[in-house]
């Protein structure tokens, strides 16, 4: 498995580019104030709290001393808890949870690396400082963000216990633990529970979810629905190798390989016989089970390290999360994954751990290298082939999202996989994706729209560039619902943060599909979401 990210989000709990000037022909026009300005209800509201007790009084975050931040993120708490019954315990995980308006669900994000675009602030690759989020999950949902497994980002273990983590049921079990330990520390017993998360979070969140269910027990464990996107579901076989040709030759543009490494590949597909799977795995409805995708393993398979290498000879910037980036690299906070000049070590910074009640560490992005999960490897059966059916039985309400610009995991690797799964008496889809995925305009379009068109200097720095419109595919059928952004990476939120937040909507039970055609729930004021602004 790639571990690149360490994550799993949980929704309502959420456990990882001489002649004449062309700007002379732009029109001179007087810079003015835009007419339509930002939502007002895509901001995170101050509240009188209902949070805020003798139990929690020592997790409170204050929202106005956050480093680098230059305005009050609102109300939150952070800190750890134990993964079982002693409150003492070396082993706990780190939170971070912001209360919502929107109290009648609980989100949990659970990850070992910082979040890309959910929460009340951003500080996004090569841009100046953090800003407001518009598109903050919070405005819809408690939210909660977990560092796990133990010993990951900045979540302590004893000595010896992330090497003890040899399985999903592992991971699971202390999640529960600590689940647990929150909701009763903060009174939150009762709340549906909604999981959500990337990449890895693809094989935490089934396991933990069926977890929770099995408990049989709503005041902790009231799950509702999960999200995983860009998910590690299955083998690297299916879900990288078998289609990554198929791709390269879909972004060809994009890659833009000579022509002998492009017949090469593809000769090398052929004979592998990645295309016949990948035909056979893409037929609805499909025919049967799926054998196993190709072995990588066999000579001249290894066709995706092949691609990646030559890639990075023709665009040194290349990145595989995100295919469209290109020179130079733009610096990262986190360091990742960049390699751009600048700083990249926030979160390892004293003054942010002390400010959001971390325990002093030596913060790293993706973890601890002796987790056990990595060396000798998760020993759980990838969670397609394992509970992830199951889930989408028991709660139908499962969303699984993929950006078409991620290279690390690849969407037909995704869809394949669905094709394989049987849940809810059927195999796989019936019918092809193919419905329209439509995010709501929003009045920050109009902003944009204004100063490209006219430039004028000094420009005012946008902020809210959600894209818009119809922005991928989507199909439903018994539950699972798979959902394609076009222009989306391996994270979907920080790519296209309108997108990931339609999704939390549908998820939520806000609107009735991804096909619905009208404005944000959280929208306020005359704006119409269903048409684009004018300039």
């Amino acid at each position: 498995m790639h571990f690149a990210h360490l994550t799993a989000a949980l929704a309502g709990i959420s456990a990882v580019t001489a002649l004449q000037s062309p700007h002379s022909k732009v029109p001179k026009k007087a810079k003015r104030v835009p007419s339509v300005q930002h939502e007002t209800k895509h901001a995170h509201h101050k509240r009188q709290s209902n949070y805020l007790t003798s139990k929690t009084a020592k997790f409170a975050v204050n929202g106005s001393a956050i480093p680098e931040v230059d305005f009050d993120i609102g109300e939150s708490y952070a800190g750890t808890l134990s993964i079982d019954s002693n409150s003492t315990s070396a082993d706990a995980l780190w939170f971070w949870f912001f209360p919502s308006d929107s109290q009648s669900e609980l989100a949990v994000f659970g990850k070992a690396e910082r979040d890309r675009g959910q929460s009340p602030f951003l500080w996004q690759s090569g841009t100046y400082s953090p800003i407001k989020n518009p598109y903050s999950w919070v405005n819809l949902t408690n939210m909660i963000w977990v560092d796990q497994p133990v010993g990951t980002g900045f979540s302590p273990a004893k000595n010896g216990t992330p090497q003890s983590i040899k399985n999903e049921h592992d991971v699971a079990v202390d999640f529960a633990g600590f689940w647990k330990n929150f909701m009763q520390t903060f009174d939150l017993e009762g709340k549906k529970v909604y999981i959500t998360g990337e990449s890895y979070a693809g094989q935490y969140i089934p396991y933990i979810a069926e977890y929770f269910l099995d408990q049989n027990n709503t005041d902790y464990y009231n799950v509702s629905g999960i999200q995983i996107n860009d998910p590690s579901i299955n083998h690297d076989d299916t879900l990288i190798e078998a289609p990554s040709v198929w791709h390269l030759n879909e972004y060809a543009n994009v890659f833009s390989l000579n022509a002998s490494t492009m017949a090469d590949v593809n000769e090398r597909a052929e004979k592998c016989g990645y295309f016949e799977f990948m035909e056979n795995a893409l037929t609805f409805p499909p025919t049967g089970k799926l054998p196993n995708a190709p072995n990588s393993s066999e000579p001249g398979c290894d066709v995706w390290t092949d691609i990646i290498n030559a890639a990075i000879y023709v665009n040194p910037c290349f990145n595989l999360y995100h295919l469209t980036d290109f020179c130079p690299f733009l610096y990262d906070p986190l360091g990742f994954p960049s390699l751009g000049w600048g700083p990249n070590d926030y979160f390892n910074r004293s003054d942010v751990q002390k400010a959001i009640n971390a325990p002093p560490t030596d913060y790293t992005i993706c973890g601890d290298d002796s987790l056990g999960l990595l060396d000798p490897g998760d020993a759980s059966v990838p969670s397609s082939l394992g509970p992830l059916p199951g889930v989408i039985e028991r709660t139908n309400n499962v969303i699984i999202g993929h950006g078409w610009l991620d290279y690390l995991l690849l969407a037909n690797g995704t869809l394949a996989s669905i094709q394989n799964m049987t849940w809810n008496g059927l195999q796989g889809f019936q019918q092809r994706p193919s419905d329209d995925f439509f995010v709501p305009y929003h009045p920050g379009m109009a902003e944009v729209l204004y100063e490209i068109s006219y430039q004028p200097i000094p420009a005012t720095p946008a902020e809210n560039v959600a894209g818009a419109g119809l922005l991928g595919t989507t199909h439903t059928e018994r539950g699972l619902t798979f959902v394609t952004v076009n222009l989306a990476g391996h994270e979907i939120p920080q790519y296209v943060p309108g997108a990931s937040y339609r999704q939390l909507e549908f998820l939520l039970g806000r609107i009735p599909s991804l096909t619905t055609t009208g404005d944000f729930t959280t929208q306020s004021g005359n704006f119409t979401g269903t048409t684009g602004p004018s300039r």
